[in-house]
């Protein structure tokens, strides 16, 4: 009986001491530049060059860069379609061939404007906003 209390003893007295042990070892000392967030004992960067913004400015950013990018595209299908219209000499297939690209490209614009009239009215309706009444 004896010996489980000194056991008891000894293990209590060993975790409280290791306690302190542990918490000195989180106490980390970063060098400039770096601090320690929420003592967790590790050094993080201060300036990590990310951007601060919410998460939707930034996919709405995103949303803006690839209509951009889709409007680029649509204009060079038109003018390569319209080379191509020029360019075919009276040869049935390639009138064919250019007429089939600009109603694919018109197809195209089509689908990704429809698209973007849908977000918009998705977002209008959430926030119950409608700019036209």
């Amino acid at each position: 009986m004896r010996k489980i209390k000194n056991s008891i003893l000894i293990l209590t007295a060993v975790l409280f001491l290791g306690g302190f042990v542990l918490e000195s070892v989180n106490a980390v000392v970063c060098e400039p530049g770096f601090n320690d967030n929420d003592d967790v004992g590790v050094c993080f960067p201060d300036d990590t060059g990310l951007s601060e913004a919410p998460v939707w400015i930034i996919i709405v950013n995103l949303m803006r860069w690839i209509l951009g990018i889709f409007g680029f595209v649509a204009v060079i299908g038109f003018v390569i379609s319209g080379i191509q219209y020029l360019t075919s000499a009276g040869n049935e297939n390639a009138i064919e061939t250019a007429k089939r690209n600009m109603k694919w490209s018109i197809v195209g614009v089509l689908v990704g404007l429809g698209g973007l009239t849908i977000i918009w009215a998705i977002n209008w309706t959430l926030i119950a906003f409608n700019p036209y009444f």
